[in-house]
């Protein structure tokens, strides 16, 4: 039924015209027409005229809209280039902007990718000393838990609030108390409008100093990159200032694609070692950056961010935990120490699955210290004839090298393995937990 209304409308209309036509005396028709012509013509100017008033209040209520959706300052690379994406995506440390393996003069994403090694990769676990995501601070404030001698104020950054630091000066969070031997600190570090080859001297440093100041300290150990200054974001400096260890290292490293985007950062403290990775990727490792006891505060450092040109750098989601000392550092130790993380079939000299994780790790150990040399001791429980353990404890150290030189090529010239059997028993061997810790590998090194 509506498809013939639809289909005779115009043809009754037409009908009524000519009806309406012929009633009109023929001088009086021209008129009409005329008339009708220019009611006609009135009619579309005033629809276009509505269609442009109404695209127009369209695009203010988007701008109003803009102005109350304010949170979002900036926007990372990722949600500038998708900006359907989650941003909850951008945070997370095995993005696809972590991948990145070759740079280019604009600072565009690559097509290839970096492959990564799981053995690279640091996951702080350890408890939660420190966090601030400024939460509680206000937009356009300076954050209550930090202190500077320069300024900033509270951004956000896709979805999370971030310090937007300015000028050249030091940013200092207000720990509760100086930080312990074996920590981690992440943190994400959000940079935009960094131009290329721009001739500032942009630059972002991590101070680690022995008092908590916000002022240069007489004596420190300092981590600093360029932010294309002079066209350069490819090397790091690292370097020590008033302490009886001098280290001046410049260490090459390209992070050119990381500008202008959101970086995360795990700076490991291991008594005097210090290691720092950029997302997934290690990028300095130095045994002794952290001695005559550098290390128990943290300082942010920042050179001529300039707000005229609205550069923008930028700190974010800072958390410090309390790590256990680290694998190396327990081989360095003159005493040594044992474990019974590596496991063996029962009366057996063969490895179970189960300790493939920490041989791992050791061998990695091992692979990236190549003036590191370790002896590895069996040892066992008092089950046996005391001939039989002996042997026992022999071919389980044995075995032990062989994994290591097998799969990770460490040296025979660097390992040595012998057995103390039952001999030297950690307790009485008197219940069956007694026995187990009694069946422990130890490690010292030579």
């Amino acid at each position: 039924m509506k498809t013939i209304e639809k289909t005779l409308r115009p043809l009754v209309s037409l009908a009524v015209l000519t009806f309406c036509l012929g009633a009109i005396p023929a001088f009086s028709q021209s008129k009409f027409i005329k008339d009708l012509k220019k009611a006609a013509e009135e009619s579309a100017k005033r629809t276009v005229e509505r269609k442009v008033e109404d695209k127009t209040a369209e695009k203010t209520d988007e701008a109003v809209e803009a102005v109350f959706d304010a949170p979002n300052i900036f926007k990372s690379k990722k949600n500038r280039e998708n900006p359907d994406s989650d941003p909850s995506e951008t945070r997370t440390g095995g993005s696809d902007k972590n991948s990145k393996s070759s740079t280019s003069t604009n600072n565009q994403p690559s097509s290839s990718n970096r492959n990564i090694s799981v053995a690279d990769q640091f996951i702080p676990n350890g408890q939660v000393m420190y966090v601030d995501e400024f939460e509680r601070d206000a937009l356009g404030d300076f954050p209550s838990k930090w202190e500077t001698n320069s300024g900033g104020e509270i951004v956000t950054v896709d979805d999370f609030k971030a310090l937007r630091t300015s000028g050249t000066g030091y940013y200092t969070p207000n720990l509760p108390s100086e930080l312990p031997e074996n920590y981690a600190v992440e943190f994400d570090l959000f940079t935009y409008n960094l131009e290329y080859k721009t001739t500032t001297p942009l630059r972002f440093a991590i101070h680690l100093v022995e008092q908590p100041l916000i002022s240069k300290a007489k004596k420190g150990a300092e981590i600093d990159m360029p932010l294309w200054y002079k066209g350069a974001s490819d090397y790091f400096l690292v370097e020590t200032y008033g302490t009886a260890t001098k280290i001046n290292n410049k260490i090459p490293f390209d992070y050119t694609e990381k500008l202008n985007d959101i970086i995360h950062f795990t700076l490991i403290k291991n008594g005097k070692r210090v290691r720092l990775f950029l997302d997934e990727t290690k990028v300095i490792d130095i045994p002794s950056l952290a001695s005559d006891n550098l290390g128990k505060y943290i300082q942010f450092y920042v050179r001529e961010v300039d707000l005229q040109k609205d550069l923008v750098v930028a700190l974010a989601n800072l958390k410090i935990t309390e790590e256990g000392e680290d694998l190396r550092s327990k081989l360095l130790k003159a005493e040594g120490f044992s474990t019974t993380a590596i496991l063996f079939q029962t009366a057996s000299d063969k490895l179970q699955p189960a300790s493939f994780g920490f041989l791992d790790e050791l061998g990695q150990v091992l692979k990236d210290d190549e003036f590191l040399k370790i002896q590895i001791i069996g040892h066992t429980d008092s089950d046996g004839d005391e001939s039989s353990n002996q042997v026992l404890s022999e071919k389980r150290a044995l075995s032990v090298a062989n994994y290591l030189t097998e799969k990770f090529g460490i040296s025979n010239s660097r390992l040595q393995s012998l057995g103390k059997g039952e001999s030297e028993p950690l307790n009485t061997n008197s219940s069956a937990a007694e026995k187990a810790a009694n069946r422990r590998v130890e490690f010292k090194k030579f």
